[in-house]
């Protein structure tokens, strides 16, 4: 089963309660991104989900990504089986980012596919393990404002680059590659044996 690790983190912090609890929690301002499990199972009609909400906090402690406006979502919940919900849509979100190599801005629009299937627990079902399919549902409600966090996250490249031939910075100077050359020696020496090179240099 794969754990959101991030969303554990976010919703334990606000509540304070057992990460596995998250479900039943609900955020002010943002009833479009919760679903009455029991409803949707009983009546197995399709429920739509549409809004946007603000990543500020999500990227509060970030240095290297900065949100330009909220994030979008248009999502369908379906009652997939026996206590079984799938969540489909898309997610768009528009970020800020810093070129791994240079430092520069990269300002960059995501359009991140989403799918997750949960399953409403009863107090009888054992815990479920790592290769469950699902994400595990406590209480009546699914809050979905988490997952949609996680995903985006999960999108975000690694080492972002402001063009593929970014030249970076200088290593010794710091100027920026991209914009002009430097007079700093680009050789690499062993430090072991930088003192030799004395014994070459001319009188």
């Amino acid at each position: 089963m794969r754990i959101p690790f991030l969303a554990s983190r976010i919703l334990e912090a606000l509540t304070k309660q057992p990460p596995h609890r998250y479900n039943n929690f609900c955020l002010f301002g943002v009833i479009p991104m919760l679903i009455n499990v029991q409803e949707l199972l009983s009546r197995q009609q399709p429920i739509e989900r549409e809004g946007t909400f603000e990543l500020k906090d999500l990227f509060r402690d970030s240095r290297d990504t900065t949100p330009l406006g909220p994030l979008s979502f248009r999502l369908t919940a379906n009652a997939a089986g026996e206590r079984r919900i799938g969540v489909t849509g898309e997610l768009t979100a528009d970020l800020r980012l810093l070129c791994s190599r240079c430092l520069d801005p990269i300002d960059h629009h995501f359009e991140v596919e989403f799918e997750e299937m949960f399953q409403v627990m009863k107090d009888t079902d054992p815990e479920p393990g790592e290769d469950d399919d699902f994400i595990p549902v406590y209480g009546e409600r699914l809050e979905l404002r988490p997952f949609l966090e996680e995903e985006l996250v999960l999108n975000l490249p690694l080492a972002p680059l402001c063009r593929e031939d970014c030249k970076g910075l200088c290593s010794e100077c710091g100027t920026s590659l991209n914009e002009k050359t430097c007079g700093c020696g680009t050789e690499k020496i062993d430090p072991r044996l930088a003192a030799l090179q004395d014994w070459f240099k001319p009188e």
